[in-house]
């Protein structure tokens, strides 16, 4: 079974399509607009509780925003 892991394209593919922007969601979450950057550009992972927050503010599924990786 492959290892899953957080993409940041599909945390900005998904706000985007709902049309949040990235300042709306870290209002939602209680963070600074530069932590929302920061996960889609990959520099910093959110934690399994910010990712659930973020899965249920954009209305989606945590799995929505993992994708397989080769072991």
């Amino acid at each position: 079974m492959p290892a899953r892991t957080f993409s940041p394209d599909a945390l900005r593919r998904i706000r985007r399509d709902r049309g949040v922007s990235q300042k709306r969601l870290a209002v939602s979450l209680g963070v600074h607009n530069t932590a929302i950057s920061a996960y889609e550009n990959g520099r910093r992972r959110p934690d399994v509780d910010t990712l659930a927050t973020i899965a249920d503010t954009l209305g989606v599924r945590m799995d929505d925003f993992v994708q397989a990786v080769a072991a």
